[in-house]
């Protein structure tokens, strides 16, 4: 396995609403920019310009564990927990850097999506391959690894 992407971003003052935390949807930006930056690290081909075929968000959830506030800078993780024929399941992270612990962790699905047709379609064999190889081996790890048809 390999190990999870990691990325740096800095909490914005714009960031916080009204409540003078976080705001919820930031999360989900930030699980985006992990995901892109896990993209780019798996070769996963993302930029449709050119593409008929490509990934897809399919669903994304997130657990919220601890308020942050501006000041402070979050690392994201990126991994991937499932590979199916159509799809994969990312797991990610967010943990403060100034209050040394994890303030959220969410999953997301990612079809591969056929642009001319509307409709999901295989994984090519060389991409699934590829995201094979960052699937956890350790069932005490993040995730026991996991393989299927879907």
């Amino acid at each position: 396995m390999r190990a999870p992407v990691s990325i740096e971003l800095p909490v914005a003052w714009g960031d916080m609403d009204a409540f003078g935390h976080v705001n919820n949807t930031v999360y989900f930006r930030w699980f985006e920019s992990a995901r892109i930056a896990f993209f780019y690290d798996a070769q996963v081909p993302h930029q449709r310009v050119e593409l008929t075929q490509a990934p897809i968000l399919a669903s994304a959830t997130c657990t919220f564990e601890l308020p942050l506030t501006f000041p402070d800078t979050v690392r994201v993780l990126a991994s991937i927990v499932r590979v199916g024929t159509k799809s994969f399941t990312m797991r990610y992270e967010i943990h403060s850097l100034d209050r040394g612990r994890r303030a959220a962790h969410g999953e997301g699905a990612v079809v591969w999506y056929d642009y001319a047709s509307g409709r999901s379609t295989a994984l090519p064999d060389e991409l699934r391959e590829r995201l094979l190889a960052f699937l956890p081996t350790d069932p005490e790890g993040q995730g026991s690894e996991h393989r299927d048809q879907s």
